[in-house]
């Protein structure tokens, strides 16, 4: 009797831990995050950047050079023509004198993303608004 109840235990604790095993080994659809080094990314890497007013879907096309298309949304739902740009990195703007620090390869929430319209001549640069949410998606 006591056999069997210890058994019947045994048997249970093996289940549940399997099933949490399997639970932690499964990536969720979409993660969100702090920070993002799109460098180590692969290309077609999809993600969301969002700040106050918009929204910006990032594909990457080729992480090494920061190439990616982009469409921006007002409202997270209807999103403008893709456009190509150059992934440059992390930025809190223009500072005095027009200097932009840029950590490079990096998009951080808190801060603003720099972006290369057609090239990276400084006229052709852009800043995001502060990102407030990154959302890392996975191809289905």
């Amino acid at each position: 009797m006591m056999n069997r109840s210890i058994a019947r235990f045994a048997w249970c604790l093996g289940a549940f831990l399997l099933g949490a095993l399997v639970a932690l080994a499964s990536e969720p659809a979409d993660q969100k995050i702090k920070q993002l080094e799109f460098y180590s990314l692969t290309p077609g890497t999809h993600f969301r950047l969002y700040s106050e007013k918009q929204v910006i879907e990032v594909d990457l096309g080729n992480p090494s050079a920061g190439r990616a298309t982009v469409r921006i949304s007002k409202d997270g739902m209807t999103f403008g023509q893709p456009r190509h740009v150059i992934l440059l990195g992390a930025t809190k703007g223009r500072q005095q004198g027009s200097f932009s620090l840029v950590e490079m390869g990096v998009i951080r929430t808190g801060m603003k993303l720099e972006l290369g319209l057609t090239d990276l001549q400084s006229e052709n640069r852009v800043h995001t608004q502060q990102l407030t949410r990154i959302e890392l998606h996975r191809k289905n």
